[in-house]
């Protein structure tokens, strides 16, 4: 059987009272239920990679720390209450000329730092997580993010507010459907359908997060004054709804 996605379903058993749990299983009607609810994202994700140059490493760091700081509290700005920021994956390395190059096509080998292999510069960069609960203005934040010179802004993902939630309700539909499927057996068969004896979910998987779906609006009014201000042209940010799915297998006992 295929797998089927589920969103943060741990594997469950319910027993059965002793009574039921000697019912014989040619006594028994066994089913599988499946379903999916679709539910809008209430977190989007951005990262924004920053780079700065400089003819020191201090030089450097020093560029990609204004950069840092521009687009850090632009973008909180512009996203407000509950944007959640963080930076990692900061390096600085070194940079030569544009003739220092290996003839032999090893370009990993290393390289004394003279002649056209000197060192000329420095480069520091940067990388920017953005976690926002304002779904709405994730598009138009990365392109502000690009504007305050960040050298990389995207969308990356979404998530739910509750996945919680949202399993619970893909659950009860799975037994729901466990139920008809159950109910449809016993009246072609003849026989009532009687309490269950056992159920079990299948294996979970992490949340699937689903891309931005996204358009040029119409230029809003010109803003009042805020920092800084937000881009001339506004993207709406429109995600697909992210998909729980649920797997149940339920075992009735056939009544009387």
């Amino acid at each position: 059987m295929r797998p089927i996605r589920a969103l943060l379903a741990l594997p469950v058993m319910i027993a059965a009272p002793p009574a039921l749990a000697d019912v014989p299983a040619e006594r028994t009607i066994q089913v599988t239920g499946t379903a999916a609810v679709r539910t809008p994202p209430g977190i989007a994700l951005l990262v924004a990679y920053l780079r700065g140059e400089g003819a020191t490493p201090e030089a450097a760091t020093r560029a990609i720390a204004d950069k840092q700081r521009a687009v850090g509290d632009g973008v909180a700005g512009f996203l407000g209450a509950g944007a959640e920021i963080s930076t990692s994956e900061v390096i600085v390395i070194e940079a030569r000329g544009a003739g220092c190059t290996d003839q032999r096509g090893y370009g990993s080998q290393p390289r004394l730092s003279s002649g056209d292999c000197a060192v000329v510069g420095y480069i520091a960069t940067m990388q920017t997580s953005v976690r926002t609960p304002a779904v709405d203005k994730a598009a138009t934040a990365a392109a502000l993010a690009a504007r305050l010179g960040a050298s990389d802004a995207r969308v990356t993902g979404f998530l739910l507010t509750d996945p919680q939630a949202a399993q619970a309700r893909a659950n009860a539909a799975a037994f729901e459907d466990a139920r008809r499927r159950a109910s449809a057996l016993a009246g072609g068969a003849g026989v009532r359908l009687g309490p269950i004896t056992s159920v079990r979910d299948q294996a979970s998987y992490d949340q699937v997060m689903y891309g931005a779906m996204q358009r040029a609006a119409v230029p809003p009014p010109p803003p009042p004054p805020a920092p800084p201000a937000v881009s001339t042209v506004t993207l709406d940010t429109r995600p697909a709804p992210i998909e729980t799915r649920a797997q149940v297998y339920v075992t009735y006992a056939i009544a009387g």
